[in-house]
């Protein structure tokens, strides 16, 4: 967890820095980039990354067909996604944003690797996946912080990206090597291909959509409007996408225990995703009030005056937050229930919610109406749509009651007090 703070915390400050260096215009042409790399690199991981943990955890001997067979079948499909964002990049941009996309995109090639950290994980050891991040953010950083002072252009910042990627992954390698885990015995298995591909496609369509759902908005603002909007947009979503990573760093590190307490019963099992809930989102909904009071003094103090319309932004988008906790900690109730099918409703809908309503309230209402499109279609599809199935109706009323709850129970202490004085 520790390297997740620094890393946010890095992140954050360095990212403010480099926004208020660029400006809304260029920090557009470079949140449109980042934008486009990550729904390539959820294309290029195929939505195998769950799979290839599990079956490495229940089948151990297979471990070297098992990461052999993910590795080779990540780097065709960078190889394939790269190819096509050049080609749409030639004939759609120029000068500066072509650069820009282009060289940023490159960074899907250093995905594949992430197979070399399947194994940190399924041994408790992701500490070293951990150092290897802090590691990355730390050169990222410092690279940048050096352009903002020599005053490089926009091309340099995208450079420091693509490295910020590339160390990451090396450092894993070198993590992998350091531990005497070795590549013999990888090989490349086209029936286990077969396999991966075919149960993979439910997840990887479900990985697709929620990222195009987080990615669409800035991609459109950008096509519809100008990279000066996206810049503004981008801004406040950044603040509100650190929040992202809480739950998917805690669901990351909590999926293998869910796993083992699935075998041990049941009752554990449900009870360990309850008290999750409960834990959870009250402090994120507290957090996500106290940011929509403070927005304007938040930006105007991190961006400056020029940023200051991204304060309405940030007062909206912060009220997705909970209900990707919600989409967070349930996705890995579906997945280790085999119920994919719910998940790839929930991300599906998510995605053509946001863009329906983003051309609608978009077009009329600027970016307020981005906003708003992206917090409607995350209530319907992370939260409300539970009521409506039999076997997720329970899912609904925990995380209803993990909202007011907490709320009812604060309000008695108070009567209690009162009462008591």
């Amino acid at each position: 967890m520790g390297d997740y703070v620094f890393a946010l915390t890095a992140s954050l400050i360095v990212g403010i820095a480099v926004a208020r260096y660029l400006g809304p215009e260029m920090y557009g042409i470079i949140s449109y980039a980042i934008a486009i790399y990550a729904v390539a690199v959820i294309v290029v991981s195929l939505g195998i990354d769950d799979i290839i943990i599990r079956d490495m955890m229940q089948q151990p001997e297979k471990k070297g067909i098992i990461q052999g067979s993910a590795l080779f079948i990540k780097f065709i499909a960078a190889l394939i996604i790269y190819l096509i964002i050049l080609v749409y990049s030639f004939f759609n941009f120029e000068g500066n944003k072509l650069y820009v996309v282009c060289i940023i995109a490159a960074a899907v090639f250093f995905q594949p690797l992430s197979v070399f950290s399947s194994i940190f994980l399924i041994n408790a050891q992701s500490k070293y996946t951990s150092i290897a991040r802090m590691i990355s953010y730390t050169l990222s950083s410092i690279l940048k912080i050096i352009f903002i002072i020599v005053k490089a252009p926009v091309i340099y910042f995208a450079f420091a990206v693509f490295l910020d990627y590339a160390v990451l992954y090396i450092s894993v390698i070198i993590m992998y090597k350091a531990k005497k885990y070795s590549i013999k015995g990888w090989c490349i298995d086209f029936d286990f291909i077969k396999y991966i591909l075919k149960n993979a496609v439910p997840l990887f369509s479900i990985v697709m959509f929620y990222t195009f759902y987080q990615k669409i908005t800035v991609i459109m603002i950008s096509s519809m409007y100008s990279d000066y909007a996206a810049g503004i947009y981008s801004v406040a979503i950044r603040l509100t996408e650190v929040w992202y990573l809480v739950p998917a760093v805690l669901m990351t590190a909590l999926y293998p225990a869910f796993i083992n307490a699935k075998k041990v019963s049941e009752e554990e099992y449900h009870k360990r995703i309850k008290n999750l809930f409960y834990i959870t989102s009250f402090p994120f909904i507290l957090m996500a009030f106290l940011v929509t009071l403070l927005s304007p003094f938040i930006i105007n103090l991190l961006y400056g005056e020029k940023y200051i319309q991204s304060s309405i932004v940030l007062a909206v988008t912060i009220w997705v937050t909970p209900f990707i906790l919600f989409y967070t900690i349930s996705s890995k109730y579906f997945i280790l229930e085999n119920k994919t099918a719910h998940l790839l409703l929930r991300s599906a809908l998510s995605f053509i919610l946001a863009a329906v309503l983003n051309f609608i309230l978009g077009k009329y209402y600027y970016l307020e109406g981005f906003s708003i499109s992206l917090v409607i279609s995350a209530f319907i599809s992370f939260f409300l749509i539970d009521i409506f199935f039999k076997d997720t109706r329970w899912l609904f009323f925990i995380k209803l009651s993990s909202i007011f709850l907490p709320l009812i129970k604060g309000l008695n202490l108070l009567k209690k007090d009162k009462t008591n004085p």
